[in-house]
């Protein structure tokens, strides 16, 4: 019995390992066809796409530069009231500096600090009608207000037109000056306790004698100021009318 077993166990074995043959499902032996086997001996090459995790790449970024903006100044003298005479204090504004802006800052006042110590001023707040006029004549044209001017001590107002006119005619193509009063021509004190002519320009000598020669030289070239330089915080510019306006005639 033993020796059936293992005979029966031994053919089988052997149809397994025959070539092309394959059992049916109804136990008959069936011819395993060429392209049934077809792409078993072949190799399968099992290929895994690796997708690489995307480089940010941080942007180029350009360091801010020190940018540097200069802003120029020019050097103005304005006129002050040391005792009874006139002292200039130069001050630097930031360029360029129009008529307007030269009387908007002598308006504001002495300086604070060591620079202003002593001086004063009568020219009133309001005083001028804004803007001064330059005129490619070599003159300039103020208005003044006519309550502000007529508020001056009479005694005061060849000062107070003196602050104004050697102001201006220390600015650069500036030599004379002409006076409005709300837009009429004035007379205005000058040397010799003279009065000019309605709408007559004054210049630099009706008021030279009111300079104080300790800090001023007087040449045949002009003159030659020795006063201090300091800077002060600039006025805004009034903004009522353009400065290259038609001045008055």
């Amino acid at each position: 019995m033993r020796h059936r077993t293992l005979a029966g166990a031994i053919a089988a074995l052997g149809l397994l390992a025959a070539p092309g043959c394959g059992i049916s499902g109804d136990g008959e032996l069936q011819t395993i066809r060429d392209e049934d086997l077809q792409g078993l001996d072949e190799t399968t090459t099992s290929t895994t796409a690796t997708t690489a995790p995307a480089t940010t790449t941080p942007a180029a970024t350009t360091p801010p530069g020190a940018t540097s903006t200069t802003i120029g100044t020019e050097p103005v003298d304005l006129y002050f009231v040391d005792g009874n005479l006139l002292q200039p204090v130069r001050i630097s504004l930031a360029a360029p500096v129009s008529p307007t802006r030269a009387i908007a800052a002598l308006l504001t006042g002495p300086p604070s600090g060591e620079a202003g110590i002593g001086l004063r001023t009568h020219l009133r707040p309001g005083l001028v009608n804004f803007p001064v006029v330059e005129s490619g004549a070599g003159y300039a044209s103020v208005d003044l207000e006519t309550d502000a001017f007529s508020g001056i001590d009479p005694a005061d107002q060849r000062t107070a037109i003196a602050q104004i006119v050697l102001t201006l005619v220390s600015r650069p193509g500036i030599g004379q000056v002409q006076f409005t009063l709300d837009g009429e021509p004035m007379r205005v004190p000058r040397r010799d306790g003279l009065q000019s002519d309605p709408g007559d320009a004054v210049y630099k000598d009706d008021y030279v004698s009111l300079l104080d020669p300790a800090v001023v030289t007087s040449t045949t070239s002009g003159t030659t100021s020795t006063a201090p330089t300091t800077t002060v915080p600039p006025p805004e510019e009034p903004s009522i009318v353009p400065d290259d306006a038609t001045p008055p005639t």
